[in-house]
């Protein structure tokens, strides 16, 4: 293999880069090594680049259509998901087979964060929320346990806790879980039932640990003891449930409801950073803060003036406020505090 400067137009998935790219504001917009994918390249050509190195492989070098793969994972763990949540809601035990075999294939997708952070953004139906909520959360968890050094067996106990920490819900009547307007206070006692739900349904299969259990219970509990089903406090909630419920947070909120349309990934930083003092865990907060944010680097982003801009730069101090590049002005969100991004393109 041998490294070459090759036009946009030339550009395939697949393609290896072979040095780090960086913006004009000197933030990496593509790392070396990466796989290219349809989306990067589509940001080369928005970022006008002339020619790019990439590693340059023997003829009989097959193009990896990573994203395809992903997408083809993805809705499978989605319908595997499905049929367990369907046995639970008739009171079947829980295929372990299956969600073992969904947890295994959302691990192997450690590596494919650029992936997994798109996937999660794209636009779903909101009918197939619950099953798609589930695999996202589980993947999201699997990233923050990377990102704060959890071992393999805790990452794997991780991940299979953000895959059934909705599996209660399965047990909550469908009209008040699909209820397109505000539910009343008896509904949302029973929603928040659910909990507990899942912690009987998980009760039954002795092959899940008891601490994957506890986090299913308690993955809707707040550091200040406002949340349910306990009112645990601090260090008494289950260190996955905190993790849960940073995940569980960003994904519904940027997901499609039958109540409400999605925020942008940017208001949902904004919303962490004021909520991380006293409702969620600061240091899984700022894990996934600090991380996840840097993968909209170079993607384009429509305002609230209706004006179209490219994320150039994270401020590490306040993430939901980047710098950004519209036509030739940059401007600094922290200033600027009027303006929001309102959807990523």
């Amino acid at each position: 293999m041998s490294k070459t400067f090759l036009p946009l137009r030339e550009l395939k998935p697949g393609m290896r880069i072979a040095e780090t790219i960086l913006n004009d504001y000197g933030s990496i917009v593509i790392s070396e090594g990466t796989i290219l994918d349809d989306h990067m390249i589509k940001k080369l050509v928005n970022l006008k680049y002339g020619e790019v190195r990439v590693i340059e492989r023997d003829q009989n070098f097959v193009v990896s259509e990573i994203s395809e793969s992903f997408n083809a994972s993805y809705n499978s763990s989605v319908n595997s998901f499905k049929s367990v949540l369907y046995d639970a809601a008739i009171g079947k035990n829980i295929n372990m087979e299956k969600v073992d075999k969904v947890v295994t294939s959302v691990v192997a997708r450690l590596n494919e964060k650029r992936d997994i952070v798109r996937c999660i953004n794209q636009i779903k139906s909101a009918d197939q929320y619950t099953y798609t909520h589930c695999v996202n959360v589980s993947l999201l968890c699997m990233l923050l346990g990377k990102w704060m050094g959890f071992s393999k067996d805790k990452l794997l106990m991780l991940v299979q806790a953000g895959l059934l920490h909705d599996i209660g819900k399965s047990k909550v009547p469908r009209e008040i879980l699909n209820k397109p307007s505000t539910l009343t206070p008896e509904e949302y006692e029973e929603i928040k039932k659910h909990t507990i739900y899942g912690y009987r349904i998980l009760e039954k299969e002795h092959e899940v640990d008891q601490e994957v259990r506890i986090a299913v219970l308690m993955h809707h509990e707040k550091i200040d003891g406002s949340g349910y089903p306990t009112g645990a406090k601090g260090d008494k909630i289950n260190m996955m449930a905190r993790v849960i419920a940073v995940a569980d947070i960003y994904d519904a909120m940027t997901s499609n409801r039958v109540y409400r349309e999605k925020e942008s990934p940017f208001e949902v930083f904004h919303i962490m950073e004021e909520e991380s003092v006293g409702k969620l865990d600061v240091a899984v907060v700022n894990a996934f803060l600090n991380n996840i944010a840097a993968y909209y680097i170079g993607d384009f982003a429509k305002l609230n003036t209706g004006e179209i801009c490219e994320i150039v730069y994270i401020n590490p101090r306040h993430v939901s406020r980047p710098i950004i590049k519209v036509d030739d002005r940059y401007i600094d969100l922290m200033e600027e505090r009027e303006l929001k991004i309102l959807e990523i393109l």
